[in-house]
């Protein structure tokens, strides 16, 4: 895997990710959210790097072989536990908080999805 791979699907993911959240915080706000980022674009790159990274090692080492479920776990781990930590301190409903984590997790296998397709 060349490292043109990896900044390509680097750069998918950011795209993803940027335009998830762009539709997230719109639906979020209402319809006039004005299609602002619920956090800083840094955020977003960073963490598009980080999986992508994971990605190219996990793609590399140990084929593109069971990814769905890779990705669906990991995103599990990422998104899981802030919206029930958020929860016990801002009375967050048990529905809205099971929406956010769904919503979550399929933002990572999208993710998950467009990195098998550039790395596989």
């Amino acid at each position: 895997m060349s490292l043109s791979e990896v900044a390509l699907g680097w750069l998918l993911v950011v795209g993803w990710f940027l335009a998830w959240e762009l539709v997230a915080a719109r639906l979020e706000r209402g319809s006039n959210a004005g299609g602002w980022l619920r956090a800083p674009a840094q955020v977003y790159v960073a963490e598009a790097l980080l999986l992508t990274l994971f990605a190219a090692l996990w793609f590399a080492s140990l084929g593109s072989g069971g990814w769905l479920i890779m990705f669906a776990l990991l995103g599990l781990l990422m998104e899981w536990p802030g919206p029930l930590r958020a929860g016990h301190r801002n009375e967050i409903p048990p529905g809205r908080r099971a929406r956010a984590t769904l919503a979550g997790v399929i933002r990572v296998i999208g993710a998950g999805a467009i990195l098998w397709w550039r790395m596989r």
